[in-house]
């Protein structure tokens, strides 16, 4: 299939240029897994999404996974608004 486009070469991880920033709105640590292993290579940075950091119970085996794979995580404007007005 890539033989039908002519696609510029992607730089190889860290990238400087053309990060790709990926929303977790909940996944299981088994669905980390296969994300990362259909696009783990072009995955730069992982943001969990509308709180979920709080109403998860596997948060701890999440960061863990995203760490064995290493891509960077943060939180999204929901927590960082919360511990902003505390």
């Amino acid at each position: 299939m890539t033989d039908l486009l002519e696609l510029p070469e992607r730089s190889a991880k860290p990238r400087q240029r053309g990060i790709t920033h990926v929303l977790d709105r909940g996944l299981a640590v088994p669905e980390i897994d296969g994300l990362m292993e259909v696009a783990g290579s072009s995955v730069d940075l992982v943001k969990l999404g509308w709180g979920t950091a709080l109403a998860t119970g596997n948060l701890h085996p999440k960061l863990e996974r995203y760490r064995v794979h290493g891509v960077p995580v943060m939180f999204g404007g929901t927590l960082t608004e919360l511990a902003i007005g505390q």
